[in-house]
């Protein structure tokens, strides 16, 4: 009997590497915050959320010039008009640029994590310990991979 559990517990540990399962782990903030493209994306959204509270700006100047009650009522549905539309460009803009970067970081992490032999991939705030961090691998990957 004793034999047979000695041959079964050698049995498992010759089969055990075949069963091995690797975790890694990221830190998006840090990919984000680290990432050139992401900065750069993130400077031009916050142009064009200046460019639009300029816009707002320079309409009340105009809109205090403007002595008729008419002419009041046409200049405010007009800007009113202008400033939806920036709205929905600025939006648009926005949505596509960080799909852009989303896709990027994901498309890296992925790679990464097979050049590495990494099943699975789990963002660091969700794991204390027991995964491989590959943080700074994505970070360099994206950098220098030109994605």
């Amino acid at each position: 009997m004793k034999n047979k559990i000695l041959a079964l517990l050698l049995a498992l540990t010759m089969v055990s590497p075949v069963f091995a399962y690797t975790v890694g782990s990221v830190n998006y903030r840090e990919i984000l915050q680290n990432y050139s493209k992401a900065k750069a994306v993130q400077s031009e959204i916050e142009d064009r959320e200046n460019s639009m509270q300029r816009f707002l700006l320079d309409k009340e100047k105009e809109f205090k010039k403007i002595q008729s009650p008419v002419q009041k009522k046409s200049f405010e549905e007009q800007t009113a008009k202008a400033f939806a539309q920036q709205q929905a460009a600025y939006q648009s803009f926005k949505n596509k640029k960080e799909k852009e970067i989303d896709d990027a970081i994901v498309d890296a992490i992925k790679s990464v994590a097979i050049e590495n032999k990494i099943d699975t991939v789990m963002d660091a705030r969700v794991m204390f310990f027991g995964a491989v961090d590959i943080t700074q691998k994505v970070i360099t990957k994206l950098n220098i991979g030109g994605k």
